[in-house]
C-alpha cells in the first residue's frame, strides 16, 4: 500500500438525501431534462449490450460544433472528475509544485497528492485571487475554479492571464460556467498550457451520467486521451449529451430560471440578516451559525455544510438554487430558526 493513502481523505459528498425531503445539497440542477432528452435516454437503452464507441467521434463533433472548437482540441471522460485526474496523470511527476489556491474543490487536492506532488495551497480571502503569489511559486500546475464552489465567485480574467504567464500549466474548471456572464475557453484556445474543463452535470443537468470534458491543446488533448479510461462514458450518456446540446434552447430557459431564482434568494437571505457571498453558480454560500445546519436537516432540507475549508472561517452552508417552492421553503426554515434563536 502507497505510504501517501495513509493521509488521504476519501472526498466527502455530504448527505445523499433519501425519501421526501428538499435536496439543495450537490448543486445538481433541479429541473427535468427535456422531452427529447428523455427520449434519447429510452432509445438508447437497446444498446447497452455494447461498448460506446471508445473514440467519441460524435459527441466530440457535437461538442465541436456547440463550442466552436476543433474536434482535435476536445478530449472526454467519467464526469470532469476524471479528467482532473487525468490531467494530473498526464503533467505532474513527484515533487513537481502545484498550486492549488483556496478555499476550494477538495477533490484537486486528491489527485495532487496522488501523484506525490508538492503541494501549495495559499489562501484568499473569498477567493480573490491574487496573481503575485504564482509568480513567485512558477508551479508545474495550477488548478483555478471559475465559477469557484464553494464560494460562487468568478476568477478575475486578468488575474488568470498573469497566472497563466507564471505557470508551467494552468487548469480552469469551468463546472458552472453557464450560469456565469464570462468564460475563459479562449485561453485554451490562445494559450498551448491551458485546459479548461467542462461538464455536462450542472446546466445540461445529466450528472447521473457522468459526461465531462477539456478543451486543451492538441497535443495535451491527445496525451489526456491516450490515459483516460478506454471506454469512460457510457452509450447511454454519450446519446443523451448529444440530445441535450440539440435541446439547448430548453436547457437556456432553464437557466433563466434559475439566475432569477439565486437572485431571489440571495436578496431574501440578506433581509434575514445572513452574509451571503456573491455567486455566478446555481448556488450561494451563506455564513450561519453552527445550529443552522441540524435544524434545516431536521426540517426535511439538505444542504451542504461547509466547514474546516481553507480560508473559510466558521460556519457556512452551500445551497443550491432549487424550484422556486423548494427555496421558499429552505428560505421559511432559516427565517423560522432564526426567529427561534433569538427569542
Amino acid at each position: 500500500m502507497r505510504g501517501v493513502l495513509k493521509i488521504i481523505n476519501p472526498y466527502d459528498p455530504g448527505i445523499i438525501p433519501e425519501g421526501q425531503v428538499v435536496n439543495l445539497s450537490s448543486n445538481e440542477n433541479p429541473y427535468e431534462p427535456s422531452e427529447s432528452v428523455k427520449k434519447a435516454f429510452l432509445n438508447s437503452l437497446v444498446k447497452i449490450n455494447r461498448y460506446p464507441d471508445a473514440s467519441y467521434s460524435r459527441l466530440k463533433k457535437a461538442i465541436s460544433d456547440f463550442l466552436g472548437v476543433e474536434v482535435e482540441r476536445i478530449s472526454v471522460g467519467c464526469g470532469s472528475s476524471e479528467l482532473i485526474s487525468r490531467v494530473c496523470d498526464a503533467i505532474v511527476e513527484e515533487l513537481d509544485t502545484v498550486a492549488i489556491p483556496m478555499p476550494s474543490y477538495s477533490l484537486y487536492l486528491i489527485y495532487a497528492m496522488l501523484r506525490e506532488a508538492s503541494i501549495v495551497t495559499p489562501v484568499f480571502k473569498d477567493y480573490e485571487l491574487e496573481a503575485e503569489i504564482f509568480e513567485d511559486l512558477k508551479p508545474k500546475l495550477s488548478m483555478i475554479c471559475s465559477p469557484n464552489n464553494p464560494t460562487g465567485n468568478k476568477v478575475k480574467k486578468k488575474t488568470v492571464e498573469k497566472i497563466i504567464e507564471s505557470s508551467e500549466f494552468v487548469l480552469i474548471d469551468e463546472a458552472y460556467v453557464e450560469f456565469s456572464d464570462e468564460n475563459m475557453l479562449n485561453f485554451a484556445l490562445e494559450f498551448e498550457n491551458v485546459i479548461v474543463l467542462r461538464t455536462f452535470s450542472k446546466f445540461f443537468g445529466l450528472a447521473g451520467l457522468r459526461i465531462g470534458y477539456a478543451i486543451s491543446s492538441k497535443e495535451i488533448a491527445e496525451a489526456i486521451e491516450k490515459i483516460r479510461l478506454p471506454f469512460a462514458i457510457s452509450s447511454v450518456a454519450v446519446e443523451v449529451a448529444i440530445s441535450a446540446i440539440k435541446s439547448f434552447d430548453y436547457y437556456a430557459e432553464v437557466r433563466r430560471k434559475i439566475i432569477e431564482e439565486r437572485t431571489r434568494m440571495k436578496e431574501e437571505l440578506e433581509k434575514l440578516g445572513l452574509k451571503v457571498f456573491p455567486s455566478q453558480a446555481n448556488f450561494l454560500l451563506v455564513k450561519v451559525d453552527e445550529k443552522t445546519f441540524d435544524f434545516l436537516l431536521n426540517s426535511g432540507i439538505v444542504v451542504r455544510k461547509v466547514e474546516n475549508f481553507l480560508g473559510l472561517e466558521g460556519s457556512h452552508l452551500r445551497i443550491t438554487v432549487g424550484k422556486r417552492e423548494e427555496n421558499e421553503a429552505l428560505i421559511e426554515a432559516i427565517g423560522s430558526y432564526l426567529r427561534k434563536s433569538s427569542a
